[in-house]
């Protein structure tokens, strides 16, 4: 389980976009799927992806950074394509 504290650089913003900001390599829709299946709480209350975060709001994620790692993109061997 992932916890932490919603610090001032971030009161005010969405909880989506501060999932995608904290975890970039996490493809948007697990994202959301995590957040729809109440994988993530916030101040161990049901989260919705909408809800704007205050300083001392307590994160929650259910499972571990491994998991999350497992779900990130795939890195992409290919070139970029040409001009």
């Amino acid at each position: 389980m992932i916890e932490y504290r919603i610090e001032a650089d971030t009161v005010g913003m969405r909880l989506d976009k501060h999932l995608r900001k904290r975890m970039p390599n996490v493809p948007v829709s697990h994202l959301f799927k995590m957040i729809r299946t109440k994988k993530v709480r916030v101040n161990g209350k049901r989260a919705q992806p909408e809800q704007l975060l205050a300083e001392g709001d307590v994160l929650t994620i259910r499972g571990t950074e491994e998991q999350l790692t497992l779900a990130e993109r795939p890195k992409s061997d290919r070139p970029p394509p040409p001009p």
